[in-house]
């Protein structure tokens, strides 16, 4: 049995359950927005239960069901709450220990939320990383900025935020640095390249913007998929594997003399933004295909 855990309307969730339909393969989805509970290994939903021993194969994508606008917005909110809460701790323990392929394990995803701790990591496996500061001292950032120049301030958990230039200079900024420790990174100039590692297959995007994050809504942005040069593509499998990540989402720079720097892995990458789509859901559900139960 295949399981996949998440929104079924979210679009990297819903590209892999359709490319899974394509192979014939009709997998358990658990979604967020039902109630459903698990104990004993086993998980009820719907009047249905399904004994997660069964499960060879899983894809997990789970938000916090209690914020979902399904959950929030329904009369019974408070039961779907309640339900989310005891169903979303247990489902993770299942998924860290089940001998399953499990794309990915919460504890291998849990570098992402501390990115400080993961770019040791990722340097510790033989990227170039950007030097970087974690404080909320105004002057400690001021002497970062001085050895440095410029520099981007950026979450340093897994709450996407937008990354942006620091401005050291204003002063209002810079009181309020006292309130939350932040990341701060060297600024790295050059091109950005988008790698989602599945298994040991790469797929690589060209990302060509004016804006310091091509994420933004109003950045012109250009993408074309492209061939990893040299030892990348090694490299970047070697670096999943490293962080436990079966599928994992690399962020990549190259700067103008020709170097090349690594920002962060992301184990839930939404890879439907970028170019290629396609080939990554149809990677992911080959994956999961393959460890299906043989007839």
């Amino acid at each position: 049995m295949i399981l996949l855990w998440g929104h079924p309307e979210e679009r990297p969730f819903a590209r892999v359950l359709r490319a899974l339909h394509a192979r014939g393969a009709d997998p358990l989805v658990l979604d967020q927005r039902r109630p459903m509970t698990v104990t004993s290994g086993t998980v009820r939903t719907a009047g249905a239960s399904w004994d997660l021993a069964g499960v060879k194969a899983a894809y997990l994508r789970p938000y916090d069901a209690a914020r979902l606008p399904a959950v929030t917005r329904s009369p019974a909110r408070t039961a779907l709450t309640r339900h989310a809460r005891r169903a979303a701790p247990a489902l993770c323990a299942w998924a860290d220990h089940a001998p399953a392929l499990v794309v990915n394990r919460p504890s291998a995803s849990a570098t992402n939320a501390a990115k400080a701790c993961q770019g040791l990591l990722v340097e510790a496996a033989g990227f170039a990383v950007p030097p970087s500061l974690v404080t909320d001292d105004a002057r400690a950032l001021a002497e970062f900025a001085a050895e440095h120049g410029a520099v981007v301030v950026k979450p340093g958990s897994g709450i996407r935020a937008r990354v942006a230039l620091a401005d050291v200079h204003d002063p209002d900024r810079m009181a309020r640095l006292a309130t939350c420790p932040t990341l701060f990174q060297r600024h790295i100039p050059g091109e950005d390249v988008r790698v989602h590692v599945v298994g040991d297959r790469t797929f690589a995007v060209r990302l060509v913007s004016d804006a310091v994050d091509y994420r933004v809504r109003d950045a012109a942005l250009k993408q074309s998929t492209v061939e990893l040069p040299g030892d990348l593509t090694e490299r970047c499998v070697a670096l999943a594997r490293a962080l436990g990540l079966v599928v994992a989402g690399i962020d990549l720079r190259m700067t103008p003399e020709g170097d090349w720097f690594c920002f962060e892995a992301n184990p839930a990458p939404a890879f439907t933004f970028f170019a290629g789509a396609d080939q990554v859901a149809e990677a992911i559900a080959d994956l999961l295909h393959a460890h299906r139960p043989s007839s």
